[in-house]
């Protein structure tokens, strides 16, 4: 009874653990694509594709991986039984853009494909993002309140009966409350500077062309042009980061 008891258990346990997927990632005409993201949507476990387009990435039956590249549509699987047997094949094809008008005789290209066609194209500045994957919200910092002109200085005096709030007045003329502002925003941005860096390793930004001693300037630039990022830092959600993170590269490097 023990034994049998035993063997019931292991056959339902197994499929709990992860297992190593592999695959290869190609664009349209079937050439290897390296530097691709892969993302496992339920285990946000990452990996990236190597030069021969090769990728490995822990996964379960069921779970959905999201392949994300810049410059190329974004592609998505979701993993059945079969597909631990051999490797899959993912297609990624590039994203249709339009080209503007340019004087050839002044563009000084390079010869690098890759750098030459930011030169040459115009980027959209329109993404459409994939459904949120809903979290518990992370706990707010315990801060002084700053005050306000408005809400801690007028309003109580223009009460019945008028009251002064002299601390709150103190803390509006001295600058005070500006102050405190400015350093919450600066304070909130190296956070989610920070979280992003912990969850995204330095590979996938020099992948992109950003220098490892620039990763936090264009993380930086990124975060304030790009509103959908704080968005999803606030949720915890990494791919949606990721996805408004692919706007912003041409952005930076074109700058």
């Amino acid at each position: 009874m023990v034994r049998v008891f035993a063997v019931f258990f292991f056959c339902f346990t197994v499929p709990l653990f992860s297992q190593n997927l592999s695959g290869i990632i190609t664009d349209e005409e079937q050439n290897p694509l390296s530097a691709v993201l892969v993302f496992n949507v339920q285990s946000e476990k990452k990996s990236y594709s190597n030069i021969k387009g090769e990728f490995t990435i822990e996964a379960n039956s069921n779970d959905e991986l999201r392949f994300v590249r810049n410059g190329f549509e974004r592609n998505s699987k979701k993993i059945n039984s079969s597909d631990f047997n051999n490797p899959i094949s993912i297609s990624l094809f590039r994203k249709a853009e339009e080209i503007e008008e340019v004087k050839v005789t002044n563009l000084n290209l390079s010869g690098d494909l890759n750098k030459d066609s930011r030169k040459l194209t115009k980027v959209d500045k329109v993404a459409q993002l994939q459904r949120e994957i809903g979290v518990p919200l992370p706990p707010e910092k315990p801060r002084e309140k700053p005050s306000e002109l408005g809400k801690n200085v007028l309003l109580p005096l223009i009460g019945i009966p008028p009251t002064a709030d002299i601390q709150a007045i103190y803390n509006v003329l001295s600058g005070k409350a500006r102050k405190q502002k400015s350093w919450y925003k600066y304070e909130d941005l190296q956070d989610k500077i920070k979280w992003i860096r912990s969850k995204v390793p330095d590979e996938y930004f020099t992948k992109m062309n950003i220098p490892e001693e620039k990763i936090s300037e264009f993380l930086q630039f990124s975060i304030g042009v790009q509103p959908e990022i704080s968005k999803g830092i606030k949720a915890r959600n990494l791919s949606k980061v990721l996805f408004a993170l692919e706007e912003t590269f041409p952005k930076y490097l074109n700058r």
